[in-house]
């Protein structure tokens, strides 16, 4: 269904080019023998066509363009004829199947964010499929993630990031800290101190073992010792120029992996040096199985392996 309309059922088959949906494949697929106006077009009436490609090439940043070919585009010019092919049909609903994948990291980004202004401004219902974390939650107003052919969880990007319904999927979208911890009414106690919990459903009756998940910008980093927190040393240390991604070991003991957290750019921190961890804001729990539970006891009251997960590969 699109809508309240069937378009396909046992005894019900609407044509395609009668269901009113756009489609913008991976590599754009543009007709290599046909200008952009042509290419853009190519699924209207002649009647329509004028008057429906000036509008969008001026909607789509290509107007002077239309008498180009796209071995004359760029790679991003090339990407806004197909959204505008897409759209030049009027569809109900647009989908865009990895558009980007093809495109270098910084055109990705620029070309991600023009066809998210387009589609805003055309006002068509889209629907974007991609590998990419960071993609999803920046373009969408709703993220659905597939897990084992199945939705595991729909939700808006914030909420898909900071109350994933599992630790599975925790450490499917972005960078996770995973640390075990006892929930006490609204708190819970873990090794970085007792912090605010979060939780989906109803409360628990009663203290219990949770996995709380601590994402890396909630990881406050203090140069040497400090007052309260917990103490530990740079393990590594990678800039990334908007901030600087570093991996705390907190204990040798611990037989853990480090910790990750994200600082500000020119916040120095060389592998080595000793810090003071504290956790800002509050974190989200999930319940841990009675059987890990039993192997660990209570948490917060002895030496515990702190887990850390990251984007698949």
């Amino acid at each position: 269904m699109i809508g309240e309309r069937i378009v396909e059922a046992d005894n019900h088959h609407v044509r395609p080019e009668q269901r009113h949906i756009g489609y913008v494949p991976q590599e754009g697929s543009l007709f290599p023998h046909l200008t952009v106006e042509a290419n853009i077009g190519f699924g209207l009436p002649r009647k329509q066509r004028r008057q429906r490609v000036v509008e969008l090439l001026d909607l789509v940043g290509l107007a002077g363009l239309e008498r180009r070919y796209p071995h004359q585009l760029s790679g991003g010019q090339q990407q806004r004829v197909a959204l505008a092919r897409a759209l030049a049909v009027r569809p109900e609903i647009v989908l865009l199947d990895e558009p980007f994948a093809s495109l270098d990291t910084h055109l990705r980004v620029s070309v991600r964010e023009e066809v998210k202004t387009i589609l805003r401004k055309a006002g068509t219902t889209s629907v974007l499929v991609t590998h990419d974390q960071d993609e999803a939650l920046s373009l969408a107003d709703l993220v659905a993630v597939l897990r084992d052919g199945a939705i595991a969880q729909y939700a808006t990007p914030h909420d898909i990031y900071t109350a994933p319904v599992d630790d599975e999927l925790a450490r499917f979208i972005g960078d996770a800290n995973l640390i075990p911890g006892t929930l006490d009414g609204s708190f819970v106690d873990t090794p970085l101190g007792r912090l605010p919990a979060r939780w989906h459903g109803d409360p628990p009756a009663r203290p219990c073992a949770v996995t709380v998940l601590l994402r890396p910008e909630q990881i406050l980093v203090h140069t040497g010792q400090a007052n309260g927190g917990l103490g530990g040393m740079i393990a590594d240390a990678g800039y990334h120029g908007h901030d600087t991604v570093i991996h705390i070991e907190t204990d040798p003991t611990r037989h853990g992996q480090p910790l990750v957290a994200r600082t500000p750019a020119d916040v120095k921190l060389k592998p080595g040096a000793q810090v003071t961890i504290s956790v800002h804001g509050p974190v989200h729990v999930w319940p841990r199985p009675s059987r890990e539970a039993a192997s660990d006891g209570k948490a917060a009251d002895r030496a515990v392996p702190l887990a850390s997960g990251g984007k698949p590969g």
